[in-house]
């Protein structure tokens, strides 16, 4: 991993493997941690690329700016300065978010978009569930928010089968996570998110894979992602949760890689 300069901030970064580049973008959490299981596994056929979000990990964070749509533009950024001219593109959670915008605002520099557990616009549902995380955060700091927010990310089968791994991610998020301004700066943004009337004009060939038992963003959202994106193939994963392609990453990678390299085949 390295710090690189993508216009005004620094990201921390990895770029790893050879051949036709996937950028990988976490989700709110924003570590690029989270792709533990997808990087060494699509390494050997791809060149990998993954950041921390701004405001996470070992990247800048500053005080303010915090949009779905700044992340976007540091993803670009960032492909810039590797000199990537189009990328397939992965987003997860706010990742995929961040990926709905790069698909409406700068759709010449995608090769294909993989959508998982990701949402379309905030509902009451997720409203409620941001905001107590917001609460937590203020009323009792950030370790109790990452323990609190493991609960809806990890879910209840990661606890049970994962433990030590969810313990792990936890630990680097203690030692690299934001002030407490810059988390709820971010929690907001995933509440102002809001692209869904135009997601339609979205044609960049796509995958949109969910869970059944995603707690966070639940199944439902990928249904109504699946209609507005026309032409696009969906998958859904029984286990899991929120971080279904961690806790079941044999089968995410292997729906990733029929549909990544079925795009090579065409393209």
């Amino acid at each position: 991993m390295t710090r690189v300069k993508a216009g005004e901030l620094h990201l921390n970064a990895v770029d790893k493997g050879e051949g036709e580049p996937v950028l990988f973008i976490p989700g709110l959490m924003g570590l690029l941690n989270a792709w533990d299981f997808q990087i060494p596994y699509f390494s050997k056929k791809y060149r990998c690329i993954s950041f921390d979000h701004r405001g996470t990990g070992e990247s800048d964070k500053p005080k303010n700016a915090y949009s779905t749509e700044l992340i976007a533009q540091d993803a670009v950024k960032l492909l810039d300065v590797l000199k990537i001219e189009k990328a397939h593109v992965v987003g997860t959670s706010t990742g995929g978010c961040v990926l709905q915008n790069l698909a409406l605002d700068y759709p010449d520099r995608l090769r294909s978009c993989i959508f998982t557990n990701t949402w379309t616009k905030a509902d009451a549902y997720m409203t409620r569930l941001q905001t107590s995380r917001k609460q937590i955060v203020q009323a009792y700091g950030t370790e109790e928010y990452i323990k609190f927010s493991s609960l809806w990310t990890c879910g209840a089968t990661q606890f049970h089968h994962m433990y030590e791994n969810l313990l792990a991610l936890e630990e680097r998020q203690k030692k690299s996570i934001a002030p407490i301004e810059v988390l709820v700066a971010r929690l907001d943004m995933t509440l102002a998110h809001n692209r869904k009337d135009e997601l339609k004009k979205i044609d960049t060939p796509s995958l949109i894979i969910a869970a059944k038992d995603d707690a966070l963003t639940p199944l439902y959202f990928a249904q109504e992602l699946h209609g507005l994106i026309k032409g696009s193939e969906f998958a859904i994963l029984e286990e899991g949760g929120h971080y279904s392609y961690r806790r079941s990453h044999n089968e995410w990678n292997s729906l990733a890689n029929s549909f990544l390299s079925k795009i090579e085949a065409i393209s």
